[in-house]
């Protein structure tokens, strides 16, 4: 029988080989938690964005012919978008989180809407709202930026495009640039105003009256933002 003798040198180098093993190890995992951990990190983590549900209180909106208000669609819209990016990580900031108006006339709320937009130090601002025409022809969710503005342009764009990939492929309506809408001047931050679809279209009015397709359209918002902070 051949005896092997180990000495202690061996003994000393296999614990550091060892060592030097379980060290490698656990740096390639670290590594790897890392680069998971940066693939899943939310694009909106920490960021600012107001939610502006349009009119409210003694300003209705539009109203269609049935009777419904847009200002109360807006609120139940704009309310479930929040949700989704506070789960995300984003501070959101809602320039109205009641019914009501934000002052005793038209002016004095669109001040009040314009001080909280200034004062937010926003990332970008969201203005939802639901359009109406004299025709009921007309359907589709459409949004609008601040003419001359690239990344109001850009944010558009985004959310556009998940607008017509969730809510209706068939809808062809494209981005438009306007300058009168105070809501878009009101601070330095990105801003769109989304029109989530024609009150005067009964189909179109049957659906936003509903919360089930209330969620789509928030959810195709959201992801829009998403894409939009995704690819900066």
């Amino acid at each position: 029988m051949k005896v092997i003798f180990i000495t202690r040198r061996w003994i000393i180098l296999f614990w550091v080989l060892l060592g030097i093993a379980l060290f490698l190890l656990y740096a390639l995992k670290l590594k790897e938690d890392r680069s998971i951990s940066a693939v899943f990190s939310s694009p909106v983590k920490e960021k600012i964005i107001v939610i502006d549900a349009g009119h409210g209180g003694f300003d209705p909106g539009a109203v269609s012919d049935s009777g419904t208000r847009e200002d109360e669609i807006n609120l139940k819209i704009a309310n479930k978008l929040r949700r989704h990016l506070k789960d995300q990580g984003a501070k959101v900031v809602m320039t109205r989180k009641t019914d009501g108006a934000l002052g005793k006339n038209k002016r004095e709320d669109m001040k009040k809407r314009v001080e909280i937009i200034k004062n937010s130090n926003a990332d970008i601002v969201i203005s939802i709202h639901l359009n109406k025409f004299q025709q009921s022809k007309y359907y589709g969710a459409q949004t609008f930026y601040m003419a001359g503005s690239q990344e109001g342009q850009k944010l558009a764009q985004c959310i556009q495009t998940k607008l017509i990939d969730i809510l209706d492929r068939g809808n062809t309506r494209q981005i438009k640039a306007v300058s009168d809408l105070l809501i878009l001047k009101a601070g330095q931050a990105p801003s769109v105003v989304v029109e989530c679809g024609f009150l005067s279209n009964p189909q179109e009015e049957r659906l936003l009256k509903t919360d089930e397709y209330q969620e789509q359209v928030a959810w195709a918002i959201y992801c829009g933002i998403m894409d939009y902070f995704g690819d900066q």
